[in-house]
């Protein structure tokens, strides 16, 4: 994927205009294709052609007046003879065909030309006397006859069939009347006659269905209208008879999906920006959803805008916006957003807004390509299962998101590099001025002085609601793990997918929209065009309703049917007349009539409503940015404020070569005379003067750089630059009315600004990291070192050897460590390894002393020779012990009773688990001393050391006590009755965090060979040393040879709390004879062992490293607490490595030795600080101590009886 986006994200980044000018064409042209779509869809076909019912009119009062179909009813049922009830049918026979899809008969052709009149004549009276229906009656025994013929007729004639002709050059209409029933049997027989007849003129007769005009085929704007009726009528029918559930379920989507916007608005105005921000990320998601739409026409993926619009809900929360705001989060905490390279300290110069734009997108690309990946994963499930409806919005949201993830890295980058040269316009423009009390907000727009007065009431809500603007800028970025609420949507997305697989819900399933009736929009006839106007004349002629003769009270009654087309389709050989040459239908046009035809169908284009409006809009944005940007760029080169130093917004012009031709810099601040610092008189004494001195033999002399510049090599107006110091009026006002938040405006200050700041109190020391922003931490240390430093005695601190670079202090910020101006970096070494438990592990040691890595290295070589150590856990548990004051004895002893009981226990059980899914209260001892109840808590604590987790616990313990006991009173939650860093008997007998057994035998060989003594001497020099010594001191724990040295090693490795080394390292060495004397059984027993791997120190990156290398980081996936028991275990095998070595080298008499060769070595043993004299009798401190100890090594030793049966200590190697 990186490799597919990376070519597409580097060319949105350097070009962002031609980007989003190429997105606006394509989602113009995927606009028309949508709108295309949309009018020639499935959806407004059924709705549309537009069909044609009868109309019912009534003569009265000399005039044709519509009726309802009612009063039809009623006159065609009643009896009375004064109603006259008639129905009317037109046959139009034309030339012309009514279906735009036929070929037209050439307009040269009439009803006038031969043989045409003659045969539609023939037609029109076939029609009238002959055509038979089915039972064999014909118009003259179906026709409506009027009640009253003409005065000229004779009364025993029978009253003639009304009828009209109309006639025009291309048509023939003929108006047929029939009683009322009797049209649709001779209809049925005209329709079946005329379906396709030739006569012997060789004219064809085709009937014809009139095709109404569709919303496809309207030409005008109103098909917006009707495709808005359309889709609003049978959305409201769906409505009426929709589940209320269904409708319930759409309307909570539609209430997330309006949070989702209102979440959106609220997280952009974080970020300093209330409207382009957030315009631009739903721009890039519309954007989506248009190209979206003509791919999944084109993949054939069937859409019904019904289901669209219940689904909208669900494709906008699928979409979603927090991957665009984590993008734009990562921009605008970019640590060169409006700050220089290298810090403000550094004079470099902006980086441009592509790098940041790619540098924030490399920071978020891994969490963001997932997201999409995983969603896009479920929803492909859901295109592919088979639950109707489900299938197309899976398969479209997937669509959508893929092109969304597209148009972030391109579209979506290309507005925000272009917000972040606005950004740095207005930034550049406000401090151009910044001796006028004006003040930059967070989005960069200019605050007048009167801005300052207390907010109205629209902006505090507006605060309450959406946030203060642009408080998310400054705000430390989060570095753990993802949040399980970011892998809530994929969640919701399987489980949307689960249950309209399961059918519980079923709103989006097409089902229920085949099932109602579709509202259609129908038409009746219209009986004021021209033909039916000369057929209803002629039927009132005809029933002489004018006559004096007939009652004034006689009413005729009409229903005029839609007109039935005939097509006329002359015989070939007058066609044949009328067709032109093939070669007259060649037309050569010229340029000038191309250019015409061009602007002429541009018209039409752009007098789209829609487009015009959208292009309106698109001109006026491209105007205001490029008038914002000229005038921004006219202000920096008119020179508003004096020349500063670098740092500031460049604009480069290339020549026609491309070389840069001029640079024109826009300052940030008027420049004022330097204010040197004054520097601390120097004092010396004999040991500077030594180390100086030693200093000269080692080093090469350089130029002298302040501490404070980064780069010691700069050249001299980079030094000159940062050696600036502005007054301190100045710092403040940049301080107290510069950017918003806080950091950006101390970016724009150097190092010793912030200083000065600093020694005039208007920042606090401890504050640095708050103020400076999460990504100028070690800026922090470094001025903070110089406060300290400048501040002291001494005045070292500030070029001390302590190490502060390359180091992840956002670990240790508000976790390990306050006031940090440093690091103290310690050897890691490693020893081993030492197969435990029947795993090679190698054993990591931080430490200064010599010969430990070493000696414990040898004692895993033996341990390994006799196939390793052997753990078992006993117990694991961590406690802490609060002290509870009772009004007397009595009250004290009750609640000792009643919290060794079985019912006190669980309840506070019950208590003290609710506040970690990971405490297990396992048990509780209390003991009474006076008034004073101590309740010690031992409690499993995971895979953490656990001493905040259980402190937590005991609160809520306590609480509940003090429901049962209101009268006591907790003194302190830890009343040493823990115990916590202490020596206490307490911990040697019930234990405290993981107690371990460790066990292991060393053949007779090995210990002869590896180690250089025996068996014998080793259990002997264990009994007397580690026992009975230990004992005759009165020690607690303290029965072994050294086993702190060990442990504190392990401890600083892997970020264990050192302090707790006091009880974790109580530690009893064993050993006896085995195997008849010929082997050594070893065990080591440690009950207080306080570890974790979670927490505390092992966020650090390097103990998280050395945890990795043992194979316990973090927490256990599957068993809780099962890596810090692993890394218990290895402790305490390593500890009796470490024993067995020293034991065997005190056995030997080696450890003198072996001191002198690793730890006391004279390459390694420092120079005095201040000269010897020498003299002539002088000898080096160096060359006496191996005399005397050469000396002392030969002196023999005088055995007593008590160790006559052992067998003699000696120097000398066996």
């Amino acid at each position: 994927m990186r490799a597919i986006l990376r070519p597409f994200v580097i060319h949105a980044a350097y070009s962002p205009i031609e980007t989003i000018v190429f997105f606006s064409i394509v989602g113009t042209l995927a606009y028309f294709h949508v709108l295309s779509a949309i009018k020639h869809s499935a959806f407004f076909a059924t709705t549309n052609p537009i069909t044609l019912r009868p109309s019912h009119a009534r003569y009265m009062q000399q005039e044709w007046v519509n009726v309802r179909e009612h009063a039809w009813y009623h006159a065609k049922t009643t009896v009375d003879s004064s109603i006259i009830p008639v129905e009317l049918q037109q046959i139009v026979f034309s030339l012309d065909s009514v279906q735009k899809s036929k070929d037209a008969v050439p307009g040269s052709i009439s009803l006038d030309m031969s043989p045409l009149p003659d045969s539609v004549s023939n037609m029109s009276k076939f029609t009238h006397d002959a055509l038979p229906t089915p039972s064999g009656r014909k118009y003259g025994s179906l026709c409506h006859r009027p009640s009253i013929s003409a005065t000229n007729s004779s009364p025993s004639d029978p009253p003639t069939c009304f009828s009209a002709i109309t006639s025009s050059p291309r048509s023939f209409t003929q108006t047929l009347s029939f009683t009322p029933g009797a049209k649709e049997e001779f209809m049925n027989a005209f329709s079946r006659f005329t379906k396709s007849v030739v006569d012997e003129h060789g004219v064809h007769f085709e009937l014809e269905t009139r095709e109404q005009e569709t919303i496809g085929d309207m030409k005008s704007s109103k098909w917006v209208a009707y495709a808005a009726r359309a889709f609003v009528m049978r959305f409201w029918d769906l409505a009426r008879k929709a589940d209320s559930l269904d409708i319930i379920l759409i309307l909570i989507g539609y209430v997330l999906m309006h949070a989702t916007f209102l979440i959106l608005v609220s997280r952009s105005r974080q970020l300093g920006s209330s409207f382009w921000l957030p315009s631009g990320i739903v721009s890039s998601s519309v954007l989506a959803l248009l190209l979206s739409l003509p791919i999944a026409n084109w993949l054939r993926i069937p859409m019904d805008p019904v289901a669209l619009s219940e689904a909208l809900p669900f494709l906008v929360c699928t979409v979603g916006f927090d991957k665009p705001i984590r993008l734009a989060r990562a921009v605008f905490r970019h640590p060169h957003l409006t700050s220089p390279v290298g810090g403000a300290s550094a004079g470099g110069q902006l980086k441009p807004s592509g790098e940041v734009i790619l540098e924030s997108l490399t920071k978020v690309y891994y969490p963001i390509i997932r997201d999409y990946i995983l969603e896009i994963a479920v929803l492909v499930v859901g295109a592919y299962s088979r639950v109707s409806g489900l299938r197309e919005v899976c398969a479209l949201a997937a669509l959508i998101l893929g092109l969304d993830c597209l148009l972030l890295c391109t579209f979506l980058a290309s507005i925000l590099c272009i917000m972040i040269e606005v950004h740095r316009i207005r930034t550049v423009r406000a401090l151009s001025t910044s001796k006028t009390p004006s003040v930059v907000m967070a989005d960069g727009t200019p605050k007048t002085a009167s801005a300052g007065k207390r907010p109205g009431l629209a902006q505090r809500v507006s605060s309450m609601v959406l946030g203060v603007k642009g408080s998310a800028r400054g705000k430390k970025e989060e570095k753990q793990a993802d949040s399980p609420v970011a892998r809530l949507k994929p969640l919701l997305i399987a489980t949307f997918l689960t249950l309209h697989i399961l059918n519980l819900c079923a709103p989006l399933t097409p089902t229920r929209v085949n099932t109602h009736t579709v509202p259609t929009s129908v038409r009746k006839v219209d009986i004021t065009t021209p033909e039916i106007r000369h057929a209803l004349g002629a039927l009132v002629d005809a029933e002489q309703v004018n006559n004096a003769f007939v009652d004034e009270e006689t009413s005729v009654f009409v229903k005029v049917y839609p007109p039935i087309h005939v097509r006329v389709i002359p015989p070939p050989q007058l066609l044949a007349m009328a067709i032109p040459a093939p070669d007259a239908a060649i037309v050569h046009r010229t340029t000038s009539e191309m250019v015409e035809s061009f602007m002429s169908s541009w018209s039409r284009l752009v007098g789209d409503p829609l487009l015009s409006k959208w292009i309106v809009v698109v001109l006026a944005l491209s105007i205001s940015l490029n008038g914002y940007l000229l005038k921004a760029i006219g202000a920096g080169l008119a020179g508003k404020g004096p020349a500063s130093r670098s740092g500031g917004v460049r604009f480069t012009s290339e020549d026609s070569e491309g070389k840069v031709a001029e640079t024109h810099e826009v300052v940030i601040k008027p420049a004022a005379a330097p204010t040197p610092r004054p520097r601390p008189t120097a004092t010396f004494t004999l040991d500077d003067v030594d180390k100086i001195l030693k200093a000269r033999h080692l080093t090469v002399p350089s130029r002298p750089t302040s501490p404070l510049i980064d780069s010691p090599t700069s050249d001299s107006d980079d030094s000159s630059a940062n050696d600036f110091v502005r007054p301190l009026e100045e710092c403040i006002e940049i301080f107290e009315n510069g950017p918003r938040p806080l950091s950006l405006s101390l970016s724009l200050l150097n190092d010793e600004e912030i200083i000065l700041l600093a020694q005039n109190g208007k920042i606090a020391a401890y504050a640095l990291e708050k103020v400076l922003g999460s990504e100028e931490l070690e800026r922090a240390v470094r001025i903070r070192r110089a406060l300290i430093s400048r501040s002291s005695r001494i005045q070292t601190l500030e070029t001390s050897d302590i190490p502060m670079s390359n180091y992840d202090w956002s670990r240790v910020i508000g976790a390990c460590c306050e006031n940090v101006v440093g690091y103290i970096p310690l050897p890691l070494g490693i020893a081993g390894p030492l197969k435990v438990d029947g795993v090679l592990t190698p054993i990591p040691m931080a430490t200064a002393e010599g010969t430990l890595v070493a000696s414990t290295s040898r004692g895993a070589k033996a341990l390994n020779a006799g196939g390793g150590v052997t753990t078992v856990l006993t117990q694991d548990g961590m406690t802490r012990g609060p002290a509870i004051d009772f009004p007397s004895i009595v009250n004290a002893a009750e609640a000792k009773q009643w919290i060794d009981s079985p019912e006190g226990f669980a309840t506070i059980k019950v208590a003290f688990e609710s506040t970690s899914r990971f405490a297990k209260l396992k048990s509780l001892k209390t003991a009474m001393a006076g008034r004073t109840l101590y309740v010690r808590f031992m409690t499993a604590t995971g895979d953490a050391m656990g001493m905040n987790m259980i402190s937590k616990g005991t609160e809520k313990g306590l609480e509940v006590l003090q429901k049962r006991f209101p009268e006591m009173v907790v003194l302190a939650l830890s009343g040493n009755y823990c115990t916590d860093k202490k020596a206490a008997a307490i911990n040697w007998i019930e234990g405290r965090g993981k107690s371990v057994v460790a066990e292991a035998v060393i053949p007779g060989k090995v210990v002869q060979s590896v180690l250089k003594t025996t068996v014998e001497a080793l259990c002997n020099l264990n009994t007397k040393k580690n026992l009975i010594g230990s004992a005759m001191a009165g020690s607690i724990g303290g029965f072994n040879a050294h086993a702190a040295n060990i442990l504190t090693a392990i401890f600083l490795a892997t970020g264990q709390d050192p302090a707790q080394n006091v009880e974790s390292s109580n530690c009893m060495t064993l050993m006896e004879p085995t195997n008849h004397g010929q082997d050594l059984l070893m065990t080591v027993s440690m009950p207080c062992i306080e570890v974790g791997t979670v927490g505390g120190g092992t966020v650090l990156a390097p103990q998280q490293a050395v945890l990795e290398l043992l194979g316990v980081k973090g927490a256990h996936p599957t068993n809780p607490g099962q890596n810090a028991q692993t890394l218990a275990r290895i402790i305490a095998a390593s500890v009796m490595a470490g024993e067995l070595s020293l034991m065997s080298a005190l056995a030997a008499g080696h450890l003198v030795r072996a001191h002198l060769a690793h730890n006391r070595s004279q390459a390694n043993t420092p120079v005095g600080s201040r000269p010897v004299t020498p003299g002539p009798n002088t000898e080096h401190s160096a060359q006496l101590v191996p005399k005397l100890l050469k000396g002392l090594a030969f002196s023999p030793l005088t055995p007593s009886s008590s160790t006559s049966s052992l067998p003699p200590y000696s120097l000398e190697k066996p």
